[in-house]
Formats: C-alpha cells, structure tokens, sequence
C-alpha cells in the first residue's frame, strides 16, 4: 500500500509538479470543487426540464432577465458581507445554506407542490449557486496557495471541475430515470455535505480570516 502510494505520488510530482507538503491541500481543493460541480451538472438539468415543461421555453428570456437582476443584487450584498466576515464562515454558511436549499426543494418536488413560484425560485437559486459556487471557491484556492504554488497546482485542481463535470452528468442520466428528478436533489445535498470538513480542514484557522486584511487594508 506504501509503495502504491509512493508511486501514485511520483507520478503526480513528475506530470504535475506537485511538492512534498502540497499533495494533501491539493486533492481536497481538487476534491471540493469536483463535489461542487457535479452538484451543479445534476440539480441544473433537472430544474431546466422541470421549468420548459412546466412553463414553455418562450419564458426562458425573462427567466433570464431576473437571474441578471437577482444577481447584481446578491453581488451587492455578498461584497458588504465579505468585508465583515471571515472567508471560511461565508464559505459554510452557503454550504449549509445551499444543504437546506435542496432539501426543501427536493421534499417540495417530492409532494408534486410545483407551482409557479417554486420553481422560478428554485431556478433563480440554481443560477446563483453555479456562480456563487465557482467565485468562493477560487477566492478560497486564491488564500490555501500562495502565487507560486498556483501557477503550478490550479492546472491539476481545474481538472477536478471537469472531472465534476462528467460525473454529474453521467450520475444524473443514470439515476434520473431510477429515482426520479426530485430524489437527486437529496443526492446533491449528500455531496455538498462532504465539502464542509474539507473547507474546515484546508482553511487552517488564519488563513481565510486574512482575506479581509489582504483585500480590504
């Protein structure tokens, strides 16, 4: 197991120029945004089909529209917070937020409650998530590496989101049709919850707390 170990690390030192001390930060940044993308490549496609079946493509322009509003507001706000409070508390509040999100979608789809509202709400919270999601964890990366450690490691880190990427969809295809739309929103929560002790275990105690410091002197 040793030996194995030891060869699965020269490998990643030879192709990708990882260093002793950074294998571990390096997995579980890999390993956070991978869990964060194949939650996003499994709940979008299901609000999508839920909302063109529900209401007709024809209404997708105006969908679009108050996302963009939405958003300018959420950026707005999410500034003034993260100059207020540390990196690593912005980051597991949305995580548990993001948790209790699908839940109660996914218990509201579960009981066929599908009016309008829902599910404009729960496509306004999907649109938000998927940049939320990728702006706070390249935030975070930004504050775990340091500029010389990013150069080398964000190639082998990146390739978790596209990694993410398959496996959401290809999850999603498998299961969809076995346990339905509404049950792999719970699916997407089990993954986000494994993202918490990562970001607990990779922030260090000072490192996020630094981010206001470092950007807001």
């Amino acid at each position: 197991m040793t030996q194995a170990r030891e060869a699965i690390k020269y490998l990643l030192r030879k192709t990708f120029d990882i260093r002793e001390g950074e294998f571990r930060r390096a997995f579980f940044m890999q390993a956070n945004i991978f869990l964060l993308i194949s939650t996003l490549l499994i709940v979008k496609p299901s609000i999508n089909a839920l909302f063109i079946s529900e209401f007709g493509a024809e209404n997708l322009p105006g969908a679009f529209i108050l996302v963009a509003v939405v958003a300018a507001i959420i950026s707005t706000i999410y500034s003034r917070v993260l100059r207020i409070y540390p990196l690593d508390k912005i980051i597991t509040g949305t995580l548990y937020f993001s948790i209790g999100t699908l839940v109660v979608f996914g218990t509201l789809l579960r009981f066929n409650v599908t009016v309008g509202w829902v599910l404009y709400a729960f496509y306004l919270w999907v649109s938000i998530y998927a940049v939320l999601s990728a702006s706070q964890f390249w935030i975070f990366a930004n504050l775990v590496f340091n500029a010389r450690e990013a150069k080398r490691l964000f190639g082998f880190i990146g390739a978790g989101a596209i990694a993410g990427g398959i496996f959401g969809g290809y999850l999603t295809s498998i299961l969809a049709p076995v346990l339905g739309s509404e049950n792999l929103l719970f699916v997407s929560a089990l993954l986000l919850i494994i993202c918490i002790p990562i970001t607990h275990d990779m922030c260090g105690g000072s490192l996020c707390p630094s981010y206001q410091d470092s950007i807001y002197p």
